[in-house]
């Protein structure tokens, strides 16, 4: 049985939850996608932290002691971080970036109702009667249930929709405030900044007149990381708690073993020690914990 009453908005909903999602996730055969973006930016930020903490414990023998390679990893990090940061937030209708994504989300809030919320993939719109609840093969205090899903979904959408459960329409809408919310998070995350300095300095050679008052500075870690955040808890509540992805996984993606390489323990070369890895995990926990109460924070 058909648990959607407009069949129409249905069809056009999946169709566009498809290519949204073609956009976001990791696959082959696109290797722009928003995920892949992420986590090359976050890769390489961390990473340079690591490197730039260990070179305090380098030898004269170290590689990482010539001038020119620190300057050049410096520059590298500078640059990949800023064009990073430039591609998420770029606006163009034919690119793969965290902007568009939000602003065609938001463009077919038509589309975000209530029953389509709940019911996209067959889960039950009605809450069910204790008799068929019983029938379940799942039972009701499993997760799992469809029972438990259209409960949960049906909660969450008050939430989205600012709505009381005693005053829920099948054709009730994502509030207009939850996509105020997502673009404030991003304006206000300080990337505009780097942007526009990006355009004066890297994109572009600006001459002074063009230049006014925007100075090349360097990249403090706590700007990175704010923009990093607002970046990630976007896409987040966009694919996550708007579009239901079913996938919690943690912002930093694993690395493969013997990622650090080798390093210099006193006088002698050796795989990469524990203070590599103790400072990666350091930098990972803040990172995975940047999505928590994203509920509560974008429903607020």
């Amino acid at each position: 049985m058909n648990q959607v009453q407009d069949t129409g908005a249905l069809k056009s909903f999946l169709q566009k939850r498809t290519a949204w999602f073609s956009w976001y996730d990791v696959h082959p055969d696109e290797p722009n996608s928003i995920l892949n973006q992420i986590h090359l930016m976050v890769l390489s930020e961390m990473s340079y932290r690591v490197m730039l903490e260990e070179q305090k414990h380098a030898t004269d023998k170290d590689s990482t002691a010539i001038p020119l390679l620190a300057h050049l990893v410096v520059s590298g990090y500078f640059s990949s971080q800023i064009l990073a940061i430039r591609r998420l937030f770029d606006h163009a209708d034919d690119v793969i970036s965290l902007r568009r994504v939000l602003n065609d989300v938001k463009a077919h809030r038509h589309l975000l109702t209530r029953e389509i919320f709940v019911s996209f993939d067959g889960t039950p719109y009605e809450q069910p009667r204790p008799a068929a609840i019983i029938r379940e093969l799942q039972p009701v205090g499993s997760p799992f249930s469809l029972h438990r899903r259209s409960k949960q979904r049906h909660e969450r959408f008050d939430l989205l929709a600012k709505v009381s459960s005693a005053t829920r329409s099948r054709f009730d809408r994502v509030h207009l405030d939850i996509f105020s919310k997502l673009d404030a998070w991003l304006d206000n995350s300080g990337a505009q900044r780097l942007i526009k300095l990006s355009h004066k300095y890297l994109a572009h050679a600006a001459d002074p007149s063009s230049r006014k008052n925007i100075k090349l500075t360097g990249l403090a870690f706590s700007e990175v990381e704010s923009i990093q955040m607002a970046i990630i808890r976007t896409c987040r509540a966009i694919f996550d708690i708007i579009l239901i992805s079913g996938v919690h996984s943690p912002v930093v993606p694993l690395v493969p073993l013997g990622y650090f390489g080798r390093v210099w323990d006193g006088d002698k070369m050796v795989v990469s020690t524990s203070r590599m890895q103790d400072h990666w995990d350091k930098l990972e926990k803040i990172r995975n914990k940047w999505p928590e109460n994203l509920d509560v924070d974008l429903c607020a």
